[in-house]
Order: structure tokens, then C-alpha cells, then sequence
């Protein structure tokens, strides 16, 4: 475990200095920690931007986040979710549990799960699917209109910042980026209905709680069409299974039961589009740990998307109705109106009366 003395020195995050000079129990004194030995692993870490912690005192384990920005929106969705998620039990997302909103500090539970992507990883890449498609029909269903507006203009505006950063990188990435982007302008959808959306509904975020799914890190939350966390989260599974070889085929079963599973919620063309720009987004972050080369990869399949999301969808021919088989009752109502019955009519009433007593007890 990591001591309080080991965090980042970071001015932009005052929570985090708050907890380095005061100790947590002093910093967020509404958790009620008192004197005893306290645990501080830092588990995630952006420069300039946030941290979160992994905290255990005494029989007590839950996760502090320290924001470089105001993180009260994120505060009001956990006790918005409080609220429209009482009595439900298959799906979970974290519980507030303290805020300190001039330190940009919040203590939340924490959810014990294994994140989907490891679930792909140890082969039960089925799981991972269905956890993921029961998160978004649940999230569909939610009355929560908290969160700023997101739609295809936003991740076009995403897909233009990671061009740039392909290119500076590499020119061939660059230049392929450039073309995939001019491709999904073309194409760019409606803004469809909106939804509580994640965000950044990356594989990792999705963790396996043995009953149900749990959603975790909803600082990017809003309110968009449904196909922009669907797409995001394909985009993630598309991302290992081209990274690790030997977990292709686990992805692939993943995808599959996700589909599956979300069948009717998102439009396929739409959610193409959007898987399309999630790609580019993931080609540019790879370039922080990888060289310009492991990007490729990602980036091609970014390109096969976006050429999906150009293509119409085709609507299959409707077959001729079959001719109306009308009820015994209709037809001896017919016979026996003022107009008569058809010789076909009475053929038929015969036949259907037959058919009553040879079933009648």
C-alpha cells in the first residue's frame, strides 16, 4: 500500500494537498474516520486533472476522487442515482458518501467487481457482453435529465482534436485519421433521443458484481443518444482484441452478446457511426503508452466502421400479407346477413365448424 506521503504534489488538486498535509480524517472530517491507522493507495492518476484513491479504515474500504474542477455535478448525480435506483438490485453504480466541495473532494463506496475487459481476458468475454447490454436498458429507462447535452457534433469535435494528434505523430496516421474524420462528417447522424449516457463507457468501467453490472469513474456523465456509451463500449472490446491476439476470440463473444442483448435499443447504423468515432478517440489515447505503429490497427477498424455508418440501410421486402382468415362467427354472421354468403364463405364455414367439434370434448 502506498502511504499518504507518496501522493502526487499536485497545486491544481487542493484535496489531494488537503490530505498530504492534514490526513483524510482532517480533510473530509464528515466521514467520521477518527484516529485510527488509514490505508491510501492511489489507483488513478491525470496530472492536473483528478486522482482517486483506494481507502481502507478499519473494516471500512471505499475510494476518494480529488478534482482539479468542481466535481458538484458528479455529487448530484450519486444522490440522483440514490434516489431512481431504490429497490432495484441487478444493476449498481457508487453511493455518496461524503463531499467536500471546496476541496473538489468526494468519498464514494467502493463497488468489488471484476471489470469487463478482465472478464474477456480470463474468457468469459460472453459475460462481459450481457453485463454491458443490461447496464444500457437499465440507464435507458432512467428519469434522470442531469448533465450537459451530448451528441455527434461533440465527438466530431473529439475526432478533430485526434487527428491532430495522430498527425503530429505520424503523417500516415494522420492522413488516414483525416479521411476517416471527412467520412463521419458526411454521415454524421441525428441527434437522437436523449438518455443518461456515461460517456466514457470504457470495458474497464463495467465490473461484474456477481448479481448484476456495476458502473464505475462517472465524471463525463450527460445527456445523449444511447449508441454514444454502446459504441464506446464496443470501441474498447474492438481495442483488445486487436492489441492481445489471444483474446480476439473473447471479444468477439463479447461483441456478440451484446448485440444480442441490446437488440432494439440502438440503431445499428447510428451505433456504427459512433463506434467509428470511439476508435479514433482510442487510436489517439494509445499514443501515450504506445509508438505510432500500435495505432494502426485501431485505427483501420475506426475506417471499416465509418464506411458502415456511410452505407443505407436496406429494408428487407415485405412479403404480401396473407389473405385474412376471417372467424366461423364472421362468416355465419356473413351467411346469414342480407347479403349471402359466398359459395367459398360457406365451404369455409363448414370446414371451421368441423374443426369446433371434432376439438370439442
Amino acid at each position: 500500500m502506498k502511504l499518504t506521503a507518496d501522493l502526487p504534489d499536485d497545486p491544481t488538486l487542493p484535496g489531494l494537498a488537503a490530505i498530504r498535509t492534514a490526513g483524510l480524517a482532517r480533510a473530509m472530517p464528515a466521514l467520521g474516520l477518527g484516529d485510527g491507522p488509514i490505508e491510501l493507495l492511489l489507483c488513478g492518476y491525470t496530472a492536473g486533472s483528478r486522482a482517486t484513491l483506494d481507502v481502507r479504515a478499519g473494516d471500512r474500504h471505499f475510494a476518494v476522487k480529488a478534482y482539479a474542477d468542481d466535481p458538484t455535478p458528479e455529487a448530484v448525480l450519486y444522490q440522483a442515482f440514490a434516489a431512481a435506483l431504490t429497490g432495484v438490485t441487478d444493476v449498481a453504480v457508487p453511493r455518496l458518501l461524503a463531499w467536500e466541495r471546496d476541496l473538489r473532494l468526494l468519498a464514494i463506496s467502493w463497488l468489488d467487481g471484476t471489470p469487463a475487459n478482465d472478464l474477456v481476458k480470463a474468457g468469459q468475454g460472453r459475460r462481459a457482453g450481457e453485463l454491458a447490454a443490461t447496464w444500457l436498458w437499465r440507464a435507458a429507462s432512467l428519469p434522470m435529465k442531469l448533465g450537459p447535452a451530448f451528441g455527434p457534433g461533440d465527438l466530431l469535435y473529439e475526432v478533430g482534436r485526434s487527428v491532430v494528434l495522430l498527425g503530429a505523430a505520424d503523417h500516415v496516421l494522420g492522413r488516414g485519421a483525416k479521411a476517416i474524420g471527412a467520412a463521419l462528417k458526411r454521415t454524421q447522424p441525428k441527434n437522437g433521443y436523449p438518455r443518461l449516457v456515461h460517456g466514457t463507457l470504457y470495458a474497464r468501467h463495467v465490473l461484474d458484481l456477481g448479481h448484476g453490472p456495476g458502473v464505475i469513474d462517472w465524471q463525463r456523465f450527460g445527456q445523449g443518444p444511447i449508441e454514444i456509451d454502446a459504441g464506446m463500449f464496443l470501441a474498447t472490446l474492438s481495442r483488445l482484441g486487436l492489441r492481445h491476439d489471444g483474446h480476439t476470440s473473447e471479444a468477439a463473444h463479447a461483441e456478440e452478446a451484446f448485440l444480442a442483448g441490446t437488440r432494439g435499443l440502438v440503431d445499428e447504423r447510428t451505433l456504427a457511426w459512433y463506434r467509428a468515432a470511439a476508435l479514433v478517440h482510442l487510436a489517439a489515447r494509445m499514443l501515450k503508452r504506445q509508438a505510432p505503429p500500435e495505432a494502426q490497427s485501431v485505427l483501420d477498424e475506426a475506417a471499416r466502421w465509418a464506411e458502415r455508418a456511410g452505407v443505407e440501410t436496406v429494408a428487407p421486402p415485405v412479403a404480401p400479407a396473407p389473405p385474412v382468415r376471417r372467424s366461423a362467427l364472421e362468416l355465419v354472421l356473413a351467411a346469414l346477413s342480407s347479403t349471402p354468403a359466398t359459395p367459398e364463405e360457406l365451404d369455409q364455414i363448414r370446414k371451421l365448424l368441423d374443426e369446433r367439434k371434432e376439438r370439442a370434448p
